[in-house]
């Protein structure tokens, strides 16, 4: 993401994790030390179009971090490798490292949603006052096939338009995105999901093609460990998290309750 795609209220953060700095961005001032934190991991490493929802996040009164992993937002070595879990478990250790006192929802888009899976069974071996919202998660299992994958493609951004794409962060990230692709095709989110201890909600588009209703429900029903799960369609298509920003938020504010509640 270049600089002057930054509006002057999204502030940037450096944090040094296991020797390598993650990028992060926010939204204001951080307001609470205590209250939940919401974490964002955004889909195919393009941090951009998230920023909508991290803003209606702090209307909330939540703070919001975008994670900028696996580094496509800036210039800056990437300090992890472009695949689903090695995205995820970055993802867990920045929170340990950042917020290891204070509730947390971790809420991933698209491929970031796969890794965002990772994030909250790598965190819930250590915590309890967590919760894990997957939006728009693929791949589901008839579209793990590029010829099918892409035949979705058009259909999935329905709703969806160019002004939501940073143009610098595709150019740097043009090959690691080709590499988080493959990442998720070779993914199971419906087998690993069965193990996540904490509560869930899964959510998409109405008319995101990558996540069709039986698709939804089925990572709704193979997650048996998680104590609650909310299953929900909100507006738009793939990318709603730019184009229903206030919807997902709302979603998310119920997650932050359902990981306050666990912290007791």
């Amino acid at each position: 993401m270049t600089r002057s795609r930054l509006e002057p209220n999204i502030r940037e953060h450096l944090t040094t994790v296991r020797g390598r700095v993650v990028r992060s961005l926010t939204v204001g001032e951080q307001r609470s030390s205590t209250a939940p934190l919401v974490v964002i991991v955004p889909g195919l490493g393009l941090p951009f179009y998230t920023l909508p929802t991290a803003r209606a996040l702090v209307t909330r009164g939540f703070d919001a971090a975008v994670l900028d992993l696996p580094g496509f937002g800036s210039s800056r070595p990437w300090p992890t490798r472009p695949s689903i879990h090695a995205i995820g478990l970055t993802a867990a250790r920045w929170v340990e490292a950042t917020a290891s006192r204070r509730p947390v929802v971790v809420l991933g888009h698209s491929t970031g949603a796969q890794a965002a899976l990772t994030t909250g069974l790598a965190l819930s071996a250590r915590r309890r006052a967590l919760a894990v919202v997957l939006a728009g998660t693929t791949f589901a299992p008839e579209q793990r096939r590029l010829w099918r994958l892409a035949g979705a493609t058009p259909l999935a951004y329905r709703d969806d338009g160019p002004a939501e794409v940073d143009p610098a962060e595709l150019y740097r990230g043009r090959t690691g995105i080709v590499a988080i692709l493959h990442s998720g095709l070779r993914d199971a989110p419906e087998q690993r999901i069965s193990r996540l201890p904490v509560p869930l909600t899964v959510t998409a588009g109405v008319h995101d093609a990558f996540v069709p209703v039986p698709w939804l429900d089925r990572l709704a029903l193979s997650a048996s460990s998680a104590p609650s799960v909310r299953t929900s369609l909100l507006g738009g298509s793939h990318n709603n998290l730019f184009t229903h920003p206030d919807a997902v938020a709302d979603l998310v504010a119920l997650a932050a309750e359902d990981a306050t509640r666990s912290a007791g």
